[in-house]
């Protein structure tokens, strides 16, 4: 099996589920909207802790320590810094843009997107979820708020040179 083909198959098994919670969670009307109270986010900036969550293996705090090192990056401005957390074969599909796969290619989306005046660059995020799949791979689940918008972040991180990468990123509005 391909590498592609698996990271795809790993992302799918962490979306659907996800969705099937949020659809059938009638009662919730959280889960439903994905919006995020603003009392629930936590600005990640230098010296500071990203928001708790619920995964406590070393795996899964290795993956979130990769995940805030990516937040770090956009809060910096620095488009290079935030290719570099990607895997050389990533993809980051952001909201409302057409989908970058490779290093090159993440890293003029993100230029794009940092120059925009989008709000990416004072953004606050949490960490919601962070959980391993296997030892080489992990799913990571975060919110955020940019300007008068909330976001819903998915990261699929594996193992490259052992440290974590992000091999798959999406983000839409809440």
């Amino acid at each position: 099996m391909s590498k592609i083909f698996q990271h795809k198959a790993l992302l799918l098994a962490a979306i659907v589920p996800a969705l099937l919670v949020a659809g059938c969670s009638g009662n919730n009307s959280q889960a439903m909207k994905g919006a995020a109270s603003p009392t629930d986010m936590e600005s990640i900036g230098p010296g500071e802790s990203p928001g708790e969550t619920s995964e406590a293996s070393p795996t899964g705090g290795a993956a979130e320590a990769a995940v805030q090192g990516f937040f770090k990056a956009v809060k910096s401005g620095n488009a290079d810094q935030v290719a570099s957390s990607f895997a050389d074969d990533g993809v980051a599909a952001v909201n409302g843009q057409p989908t970058a796969e490779g290093t090159q290619a993440i890293r003029t989306l993100f230029q794009k997107q940092l120059q925009g005046g989008n709000g990416m660059k004072s953004a606050t995020y949490t960490i919601d979820e962070s959980r391993p799949i296997g030892t080489e791979d992990a799913v990571v689940r975060s919110t955020s708020k940019q300007g008068d918008n909330n976001f819903r972040e998915l990261f699929l991180l594996t193992k490259d040179g052992g440290s974590w990468k992000i091999s798959q990123f999406m983000n839409n509005r809440a």
